[in-house]
């Protein structure tokens, strides 16, 4: 078996860097689809003993790999259902400045810099197009920001909340 296929090759990488091993991994992919879930029912599932489930868990979020246990909304049933996927252009001096003004910006759900053809990459959800455009005001009042492009979210046809972690050897079902 050769564990060095793509889709291995991130799982042995954080496994050398971080001393996680199957089993973490398996508890990890557990509790990223139900952070709810309790030691005990770990347990079940693993065959672990509980005090081990504990133990190997409190490991985890002292070494910051847990980093926080979160509750996923319905954004459509909270009414943001106002996607833009929006491309910052910014002068090179102030594209930390830039980046971290978009930060403070609530409907930013996530700010990225890329090697693309926008400095920065930001995700944003809004209740509606009007929301939208106060949203995209805010931004080019930034300094620094010399040019955006929004591109409007039409249909989402994959939108995940965990990472793809599985053993070296097959797929962990959560």
């Amino acid at each position: 078996m050769n564990i060095f296929k793509p889709s291995n090759y991130n799982v042995i990488l954080i496994l050398l860097s971080e001393s996680i091993d199957e089993t973490d991994l398996q508890i990890l992919s557990i509790i990223q689809s139900n952070s709810k879930i309790g030691y005990k029912r770990i347990s079940k599932i693993t065959g672990l003993p509980l005090s081990t489930v504990h133990d190997r868990v409190k490991k985890l979020e002292e070494k910051q790999v847990i980093k926080n246990y979160i509750t996923v909304l319905s954004e459509e049933k909270l009414g943001f259902t106002q996607i833009a996927i929006i491309g910052v252009e910014t002068g090179a001096l102030l594209y930390k400045n830039v980046a971290l003004a978009l930060t403070q910006i609530p409907e930013i759900l996530e700010v990225y810099g890329t090697t693309a053809q926008y400095d920065l990459m930001i995700k944003i959800r809004t209740t509606d197009r009007l929301h939208l455009s106060e949203v995209l005001n805010n931004i080019r009042n930034i300094e620094g920001v010399n040019d955006i492009n929004v591109a409007s979210i039409l249909e989402i046809f994959k939108e995940e909340y965990t990472l793809p972690l599985h053993s070296r050897d097959s797929p962990i079902e959560p």
